[in-house]
């Protein structure tokens, strides 16, 4: 009697599973959820947020924004969030230290960053269409090179290390 019992509980907990699997199996695949942009740049490629994480990655590239045959600066400090009483919170993984147009990339893992990121962090429009807040129009156009070779990638323009872009915004 009491092996009847044993042998029925164990047959009923098989078949529990059993049944479970296929229902968890049988379940669709989520949708991919569309991450919001700041998360991903904190997140997925971020280098740290002050808190003793290292970088594996850290390489330089140069960027050069030229408007009307005027040098436009890029700003100190790009890719530093701040506390309220002023102290560093979070380094984005693209950012700068000064005025040069060295831009410092560091992540923790052998990330793709796009010239995208680095302008999204910059909290600055940029596109084939647009660059800071000079938009192509019927007297000027905008071109990019890459190490002096002329390019039509815009935002999808990889980093590396040590190259040189420059962007010009100028009369057609």
């Amino acid at each position: 009697m009491r092996q009847e019992l044993v042998t029925g509980l164990a047959l009923s907990l098989m078949t529990i599973s059993v049944l479970s699997g296929i229902y968890w199996l049988s379940l669709p695949e989520p949708e991919p959820q569309e991450q919001d942009y700041g998360d991903l740049l904190k997140s997925a490629i971020c280098i740290y947020a002050l808190q003793g994480i290292v970088s594996d990655y850290h390489y330089h590239f140069w960027l050069n924004i030229t408007i009307d045959g005027e040098r436009a600066e890029v700003p100190a400090n790009v890719g530093f969030e701040y506390n309220d009483d002023g102290s560093v919170l979070f380094i984005h993984p693209v950012h700068t230290y000064d005025n040069s147009g060295q831009i410092h990339v560091e992540t923790v893992a052998n990330t793709t960053v796009t010239l995208e990121d680095f302008f999204a962090i910059w909290e600055q429009p940029f596109s084939s269409e647009q660059v800071l807040d000079h938009a192509v129009d019927e007297t000027h156009t905008l071109r990019m090179t890459v190490d002096g070779v002329e390019t039509q990638a815009w935002e999808t323009q990889e980093l590396g290390p040590y190259i040189s872009i420059e962007i010009f915004y100028e009369a057609a």
